[in-house]
């Protein structure tokens, strides 16, 4: 690996996603979602003060998101782009996409976007992203940047299909081992995020189980109250008791529907994310292995057409095809000159043709290059983000059970 260093300059939250309704007299009049992006410089970009003054605020939609990307694609076809949230999901097929939870999570997953995008060492310092993240006039610059990315992306989009089907015969170990790692992980996440799902669906469901014990304690504390107790308060009475133990009761349903909302609006979604990620290297590799093909192909037609070049000047080109060469003869055509101006035109495709092997390979070896910086890239965004994750992660459980030690200790000392 190449030891690349990350970007760490910029300090990016997403928050706050809010319906808003098109203005009419706009191409689109139908309702959107905004987000706010709160910006703050860090490192070398800081100005030494602390102050709310030193946040920038601005608020983009979800197109202004894809725009983003799209131009960064277009600008950076050497670099691992991270994605952004799938709009084809079934909440926004269903028209559910104005939801809170919906929202909330694409919110999240917008946020992932813009963090790995700061700590880029390219990206981040690109043009078009500090104006996302700062300009309150992008709607200008938006409508400047109409049908960028689309020519490159269908170029790429054809270049792979063209070799769909064509595998690299010389791939170097490096890759190999990257591919396969990548394969390992991607399994492991998505493994991971499949367990997760269905935690957050038996931790809902004993969160009900609670609420409705919660409902039964209520009605028999209801039917244990005595007239004694109804005119007075007696802490030792068996209704209190109930009371007390039915708070305890309605604290853990609480505390275990937070518990499962973080992990289903945030870990789960964090999960998500790094498989989508984890696509994207896929394609930078395949982008490489496309350009290394390019190559070895080109290489084989230089070949061949030296093979075919020298049996000419060795005179065995001819007795390849012996009948060609006889109606040739028999239709006064000169042997021997056409068998001349066959060398010279495969001398100048000889001479191209190795001009364009020599570009081929300096392209492939350079973005090999390129996509071994980018996968450092990736590992150390992937590490940074896994332990942030894992550790918040630890963190809402030891708090959950702290919570609940904390209730219940109180709850027996009641009792």
């Amino acid at each position: 690996m190449s030891g690349v260093k990350l970007c760490d300059e910029w300090n990016i939250l997403v928050s706050d996603p809010q319906k808003q309704r098109g203005v009419r007299s706009s191409a689109s009049s139908s309702s959107f979602v905004t987000y706010q992006i709160s910006l703050k410089a860090i490192g070398s970009k800081a100005t030494g003060s602390d102050s709310d003054d030193n946040i920038t605020v601005v608020y983009r939609r979800y197109s202004d998101f894809v725009l983003l990307h799209q131009v960064l694609v277009s600008d950076h076809t050497a670099c691992i782009v991270p994605p952004l949230p799938d709009k084809k999901v079934l909440n926004y097929i269903a028209g559910d996409r104005f939801s809170q939870a919906f929202t909330q999570k694409r919110c999240h997953s917008l946020q992932n976007f813009l963090q790995r995008l700061g700590q880029h060492p390219k990206l981040s310092q690109s043009k078009i992203f500090y104006i996302f993240l700062t300009s309150p006039d992008w709607d200008t610059y938006r409508r400047n940047l109409a049908g960028v990315g689309s020519t490159s992306n269908k170029e790429e989009v054809s270049e792979v299909i063209m070799n769909a089907f064509k595998s690299v015969h010389n791939q170097s170990d490096e890759f190999a081992e990257i591919k396969e790692r990548s394969d390992k992980l991607d399994h492991n996440v998505t493994k991971i995020d499949k367990l997760f799902h269905r935690v957050v669906k038996k931790q809902e469901s004993i969160a009900e189980d609670y609420s409705r014990l919660g409902n039964s304690l209520l009605a028999l504390q209801e039917l244990s109250l005595s007239p004694s107790e109804a005119n007075g308060y007696n802490p030792n009475a068996l209704g209190e008791k109930i009371k007390i133990f039915n708070e305890g009761m309605s604290q853990m349903s609480y505390s275990l529907r937070d518990l499962s909302k973080y992990i289903e609006y945030e870990y789960i979604v964090d999960l998500r994310d790094m498989e989508h990620y984890i696509d994207s290297v896929k394609q930078m590799i395949k982008l490489k292995d496309q350009k290394q093909i390019d190559y070895e192909e080109l290489s084989e037609y230089l070949a061949r057409s030296v093979n075919e070049k020298n049996n000419l000047i060795s005179g065995y080109g001819s007795g390849s095809n012996f009948f060609k060469s006889k109606l040739e003869e028999l239709a006064g055509i000169n042997q021997e000159a056409a068998r001349r101006e066959k060398i010279y035109k495969l001398e100048s495709k000889v001479q191209s043709l190795t001009l364009e092997v020599s570009r081929a390979k300096v392209v492939a070896d350079a973005f090999e290059k390129e996509a071994l910086k980018e996968v450092d890239v990736f590992e150390q965004i992937k590490t940074r983000e896994l332990k942030k994750s894992l550790t918040m992660l630890a963190d809402h459980h030891i708090g959950f059970y702290e919570k609940m030690v904390n209730t219940w200790s109180k709850i027996e000392e009641a009792l």
